[in-house]
């Protein structure tokens, strides 16, 4: 019996070293309020979302992670998208005036990004108007009034101000939700996973012929 829990135990750890929880870290240079111009800024709000920055700011992942996005709002009616350099890669075009999905997130897709930068994997176009990725002007970061620089999340928001007429910096035009989850297991890492399945069944066999 020892035996089999020596076996459970070795196996638990194996398991546990592939749960590792996955986020990302947002950094970023200073906060400015939401525009009262934003026409989401309440809904950003009951978020505790009170604030933002653009340039220099920065979402970096801890880990190889999943990412699922959602649609929350969109106020534009130009033509604009965003879209993912990923695994797959993901696109949502956008168009009408005025869209409130935040009781009701449209599903955008998942999608597997490298640890690292997310800088140049996330972006915003518009046909007339500005592109943007993470960092850039156009492409804000929400923040918490009392968020801190370099803090890990496993769910941001981010928005975009396709510019095309002028900067109004409210960034309404799309609002996108990220959730941040572990990625799947390397193969390497199930055939290890397998192997303490079978260790476990190989000594309760032999604990079973014992008795």
């Amino acid at each position: 019996m020892k035996t089999v829990l020596a076996a459970l135990a070795t196996f638990a750890s194996l398991s546990m070293s592939v749960s590792a929880d996955a986020a990302a870290i947002i950094t970023f240079d200073g906060k400015t309020p939401i525009h009262q111009s934003n026409d989401f800024r309440s809904q950003l709000s009951s978020l505790g979302l009170t604030k933002y920055d653009t340039t220099g700011a920065s979402i970096f992942l801890t880990e190889n992670s999943v990412i699922t996005f959602h649609l929350l709002g969109s106020e534009s009616g130009f033509n604009d998208s965003f879209f993912t350099i990923s695994a797959p890669n993901l696109m949502k075009g956008e168009s009408s005036p005025f869209q409130n999905n935040f009781g009701s997130p449209i599903l955008i897709g998942s999608a597997n990004f490298s640890a690292g930068s997310l800088a140049g994997l996330l972006n915003f176009s518009s046909i007339g108007g500005k592109a943007a990725t993470v960092g850039q002007d156009g492409f804000a970061i929400f923040l918490g009034s009392g968020q801190k620089t370099g803090a890990d999340l496993s769910t941001f928001y981010f928005g975009y101000d396709d510019q095309v007429t002028k900067a109004d910096n409210d960034y309404d035009d799309m609002i996108i939700r990220a959730t941040v989850t572990s990625a799947v297991p390397e193969p390497a890492t199930w055939a290890m996973l397998l192997l303490g399945f079978g260790a476990i069944a190989g000594v309760m066999r032999v604990n079973r012929r014992r008795s």
